[in-house]
């Protein structure tokens, strides 16, 4: 009998640990349901479901209203008791519009987009994967409200109610990638981001400089990039993805994989990218203005003039590209999250290397720096 009572008390005490997890499905296919937002405005707790559809909701204990929100879903409100009830187990129905989601680009925390003063359009993970952009300048345009400005067919600038470069800022993960010293004509400075290593992207139209600085005169487009999934169980979490790709239209050849390794307390996820792109080639029936029977090189730091073998070839307009980002997240330690961002990147034969350096603790305090070194 005192066997039977301890294996009840310690059959209790799984219940109640294993009951903080929240599972949540579609409610049709019972398939679990990632990058899923918790949010409660009273208690301030947020929470996103793993790729599992798993999400630690210990800190949305006693409260009375939280907010259940993904794109492509209606909108649920439910307090910690009523997801108890159902067993910490929520399905979510389809909805083919959605006009609730969290934005953190107007304010740098997480609020309702209809609370936000400003216009924000938000670009989610699975639209860029419907999508499969080239590039992240290709990326931003599958809002349809950002022009992007294309002098080759792997480049991109993008242009908001007409400003461009120095008067637009980019952000990633909270770390600003360009300053009013650069010049106001379009440059192809954001294909750099890996569109592959994006979680999210968030474009605000208008001012932004309250917040983000006297450059962000015409708008800030903030990329956010995988996070580390730390697993809530001791089975720990291995995810990843793997993507190879190839365009006849501009001799495209990209591979990409990332690798996610999550347990309590620390996790990690690895990406790689490679990128090349192709000369961009006129067609045969183009005017003859538009040949080009020589390029310039630099050859031991002199520009030479080179005879072009194909004069319908548009030397140097191709490229080749390598993104690395690695990120480290633990719980411990009371130092939030530590992320470590590398880019390398070759452009026109020119190697530059850019080192993100992200240490996010509990909002609002963030501390954050990037190091450019280049060669040549």
């Amino acid at each position: 009998m005192k066997k039977l009572f301890l294996l009840s008390i310690l059959y209790c005490l799984y219940f109640f640990g294993y009951s903080q997890t929240l599972f949540i499905k579609d409610l049709e296919t019972n398939q679990p349901l990632e990058a899923v937002t918790l949010y409660s405005e009273k208690t301030k707790a947020f929470a996103l479901t793993n790729i599992h559809g798993q999400a630690d909701i210990s800190n949305f204990k006693n409260a009375e209203k939280i907010e259940i929100r993904v794109s492509g879903y209606k909108k649920e409100i439910r307090s910690f008791a009523e997801l108890q009830n159902l067993g910490f187990i929520l399905g979510l129905s389809y909805s083919s519009i959605s006009m609730d989601e969290i934005v953190v680009s107007a304010t740098k925390w997480n609020q309702n987009s209809r609370d936000a003063p400003e216009k924000i359009s938000a670009i989610t993970s699975k639209e860029v994967a419907l999508q499969n952009p080239q590039t992240a300048a290709d990326l931003l345009g599958i809002s349809g409200k950002i022009f992007i400005q294309k002098s080759q067919q792997g480049g991109g600038s993008p242009m908001i109610r007409g400003f461009s470069t120095n008067r637009l800022l980019y952000v990633v993960d909270g770390v600003r990638m360009n300053t009013a010293i650069f010049r106001s004509g379009n440059l192809q400075n954001v294909i750099s981001l890996d569109p592959f290593a994006i979680e999210k992207t968030e474009v605000l139209f208008g001012p932004g400089s309250v917040i983000y600085g006297s450059d962000a005169i015409g708008g800030v487009m903030s990329f956010q990039t995988i996070r580390p999934q730390l697993a809530l169980d001791e089975k720990g979490l291995v995810s990843g993805n793997l993507v190879t790709r190839y365009s006849s239209a501009n001799n495209e050849k990209t591979g990409h994989f990332h690798l996610n390794i999550g347990w309590k307390k620390w996790a990690a996820v690895s990406s790689f990218t490679t990128h090349h792109f192709g000369d961009l080639r006129m067609g045969s029936k183009g005017p003859a203005e538009y040949l080009r029977p020589f390029y310039v090189q630099r050859i031991d730091s002199v520009d030479r003039i080179i005879t072009n073998d194909d004069p319908r070839t548009q030397r140097p307009s191709g490229y080749s590209q390598i993104n690395m980002m690695q990120k480290f997240n633990t719980n411990q330690m009371n130092i939030g999250t530590f992320n470590m961002d590398c880019i390398i990147r070759r452009l026109l034969n020119i190697p530059d290397m850019i080192v993100t350096f992200v240490i996010e603790k509990d909002f609002p305090d963030m501390v954050n720096g990037i190091m450019v070194l280049k060669n040549g």
